[in-house]
């Protein structure tokens, strides 16, 4: 991902956020009072960071020159990104809510070590949007670990 462009970042935080509302959802089902109504709220909070994403990716689509981008084979290899070990959301098997609870920490803090990866290698102007990005996703960190604190 040297020199990732704004469409390539936005493309891989659209697919992420996908895969965490996913992950929120499916656990939120197996749990009970707090940890239930918090990953309501980060599904809910993927979800709202995924329509923005959305929103800043087709303002830039606008955009001429990056057509390569829209591809069929680029979309999937972000989605494929987005689901794979490399951010081990589905590489354990989770059996209990503490388990859950403490894959979404490790994933989160995966997430934010990507995106602070990421910004080394990108464009000038994608950078703010990638701050934005490593903000919310220690926004979720913070919740989730006070929540296993409760626990």
């Amino acid at each position: 991902m040297e020199n990732a462009t704004l469409y390539e970042v936005l493309q891989l935080a659209i697919h992420l956020e996908e895969e965490g509302q996913a992950f929120y959802e499916k656990y939120a089902e197996k749990a009970k009072g707090n940890v239930k109504e918090t990953f309501l709220r980060l599904a809910l909070d993927e979800v709202k960071h995924c329509k923005y994403f959305q929103s800043l990716y087709y303002d830039a689509k606008e955009k001429p020159g990056l057509d390569y981008l829209f591809e069929e084979e680029v979309t999937a290899y972000f989605k494929e990104y987005a689901t794979s070990a490399a951010l081990n959301r589905e590489v354990i098997e989770i059996n209990t809510v503490e388990e859950a609870v403490e894959e979404a920490i490790l994933t989160e803090k995966k997430s934010i070590e990507y995106y602070k990866y990421l910004d080394k290698y990108a464009l000038k102007d994608t950078k703010e949007t990638i701050h934005t990005i490593i903000i919310e996703e220690e926004k979720h960190l913070e919740v989730l670990e006070k929540l296993k604190e409760t626990m």
